[in-house]
């Protein structure tokens, strides 16, 4: 468990917090649960997380990921090869 104001969610949190948001059928709900998920890894505001953030929420959330599979995703995800994944790259990856 992560220090509380240590900016951190460990996984259980993480999932506690956007499985809700999956499992529900309202578009509209689902969005604003994945904008708050999203909001908890963009600290600074900017807009985006970085892959490497990306990669250890992977990791979490599948931990039998190898280095490949998680580059492979992310080259998948960060499509204009930024190094960061902005909320609409986020959004899309959750909701496959």
């Amino acid at each position: 468990m992560s220090p509380p104001g240590s900016g951190k969610v460990n996984f259980n949190s993480f999932c506690t917090i956007v499985m809700p948001f999956l499992e529900d059928d309202d578009d509209e709900a689902m969005n604003e649960e994945l904008k708050e998920a999203f909001r908890l890894y963009d600290k600074k505001g900017e807009g985006f997380i970085t892959t490497q953030i990306l990669k250890e929420i992977l990791k979490e959330l599948d931990p039998k990921l190898t280095r490949d599979d998680l580059d492979s995703i992310i080259e998948e995800v960060d499509e204009d090869g930024s190094g960061t994944v902005d909320f609409d790259e986020f959004m899309e990856m959750m909701k496959g």
